[in-house]
């Protein structure tokens, strides 16, 4: 009798615990923890390199690219795997912390690394880590909203994540100097903690009510209409949903505006410098334009996506994102007379980036609620196909690998393309 009460106690601080708000502010802070510790590193990596792991200047150039770009690397390796997985364990909360548990050892071991080997190791665990963030955080926030609010919890979510990407090198870059290296290792420590504790309050109710649901279902469901193993393998899982077009078409969003940003990273810089003779204070400025009003808007571009849909924001914001693309590369061009003038083309360029930031959360930020409605929706008319775990997690995953491969091929891309055509056929290629 002691043991079924046991079972039936209500933990303390039940509903607050596993409220949607407590479980949306868990994973936004979880993925704003995740986005911080990627850029937190660049601003001092190169003194690092110098200073605590001697390596030649040489060689530091091909180091630091190695540490930023494994994160994508490993995305696109162990994305697919941990999705697969998510999917078959409705238990959320458990890898949410395992997850959290390899990323502070990651990040103590990149602290402390002495060493390139012990420095990459660290990056490995953060990079798999915050993987694993991104596709069971959506998966649980997926779980947890209603459809009809999705867009807008994806929209604050992607706020969150997008204010750790500026943040993060932001912070350590303004505070290196002043309190030195050991001191400014504090920060992303408070960040952790205060995830760490969100992540062990949280409650996920919904994975005890989709294991409920599987049950029941199988239990209720015809012998001579329940799922053939076969036909619910893992390759069938993934080819039911990789042959779905809405699915398809946000993975192609998602990269495509990816690769673009990725390639202003790489590109911009040297552009503005070449034709508009500005330094890293205005490329910083332009990057700030880039990227602050995804953070503003993610949450009203998720709303309107609720009552409107996503057809008509994504294609009205994806024709004004190649306008603006095309615009920012005839900028100051002495080839088209009317943005010749330095004065105009500054405004013009400047106006361009501005206009492509405010559009990004109407076009590739709802792209993470019309994946998660395009899963469910696949759910239940193919439960066959996608067997009683359903591809949630997998299709999340398809959108990291996604987002990944961009940030790998975006920046590789914009290069070669300015290279051996220059910015303005480059800007021009991208819009279309």
């Amino acid at each position: 009798m002691s043991t079924d009460y046991a079972m039936h106690v209500t933990p303390m601080g039940y509903n607050w615990r596993s409220s949607k708000a407590f479980v949306l502010g868990t994973i936004s802070i979880a993925l704003f923890a995740e986005t911080f510790l990627y850029g937190f590193l660049v601003p001092f990596l190169g003194d690092m390199l110098q200073d605590r792991l001697n390596v030649p200047p040489s060689q530091a150039q091909k180091v630091t690219s190695s540490v930023l770009a494994i994160h994508g690397a490993l995305s696109v390796i162990f994305g697919p795997i941990i999705g697969h997985y998510s999917d078959r364990n409705p238990n959320r909360r458990l890898p949410l912390l395992i997850s959290l548990g390899i990323c502070i050892v990651g990040t103590c071991m990149v602290a402390v690394a002495r060493s390139v080997l012990v420095l990459l190791l660290g990056r490995v665990m953060q990079s798999i880590a915050g993987s694993a963030v991104w596709i069971i955080g959506f998966a649980t926030v997926a779980d947890n909203i209603s459809s009809n609010n999705m867009g807008s919890a994806m929209g604050l979510v992607m706020s969150f994540a997008n204010s750790g990407t500026i943040s993060g090198p932001a912070i350590s870059g303004l505070l290196y100097e002043v309190v030195g290296y050991w001191a400014l290792w504090s920060i992303p420590l408070l960040v952790l903690v205060i995830d760490l504790v969100a992540r062990i309050l949280m409650i996920d109710c919904s994975s005890e009510i989709t294991s409920n649901n599987s049950h029941a279902s199988e239990l209720n469901t015809p012998l001579l209409l329940r799922e053939d193993p076969a036909s619910s393998s893992a390759w069938g899982i993934w080819r039911s949903l990789l042959c779905n077009g809405r699915i398809l078409i946000c993975l192609l969003i998602t990269f495509s505006s990816i690769s673009v940003t990725m390639s202003f990273y790489a590109t911009l810089p040297s552009h503005i410098e070449e034709r508009f003779n500005w330094g890293p204070s205005s490329a910083g400025l332009l990057f700030a334009g880039l990227a602050l009003p995804g953070i503003l808007l993610g949450p009203l571009a998720g709303w309107i996506r609720d009552r409107i849909g996503a057809r008509y924001l994504a294609v009205i914001g994806s024709i004004l994102q190649a306008l603006f693309l095309g615009l920012s590369g005839v900028a100051g061009s002495t080839e088209f007379f009317r943005f010749s003038s330095k004065s105009v083309g500054k405004g013009i360029y400047s106006a361009s980036i501005i206009s492509i930031g405010v559009l990004r959360p109407f076009v590739s930020g709802i792209a993470p609620a019309e994946l998660t409605a395009a899963a469910k929706k696949l759910q239940k008319e193919n439960l066959v196909s996608l067997g009683r775990e359903g591809g949630l997690s997998r299709v999340i995953a398809m959108m990291d690998v996604a987002a990944s491969l961009g940030m790998l091929l975006g920046p590789i891309l914009g290069g070669s393309l300015m290279e051996h055509s220059g910015y303005e056929d480059m800007c021009f290629i991208w819009s279309r």
